[in-house]
């Protein structure tokens, strides 16, 4: 599942989740629009916040089809 799509389904705003995990809004919103690959921690933390449902995998799949 993507991001975008992971936080939409949860009501989440790209805003509170990037408070969430600890980075900035203009990260989380590179993140959510596939501009930007996140760093493999960030990755990480965001795996654990969203319980497995967004990982690495989600993230360069939106890569490729970009």
């Amino acid at each position: 599942m993507t991001l975008k799509d992971y936080l939409k389904k949860h009501g989440i705003r790209p805003e509170d989740f990037a408070a969430q995990v600890g980075y900035s809004r203009g990260a989380m919103l590179k993140w959510v629009s596939g501009e930007r690959f996140p760093r493999p921690e960030a990755i990480s933390r965001i795996a654990q916040e969203t319980n497995g449902k967004v990982t690495a995998n989600d993230f360069a799949s939106q890569q490729v089809q970009r």
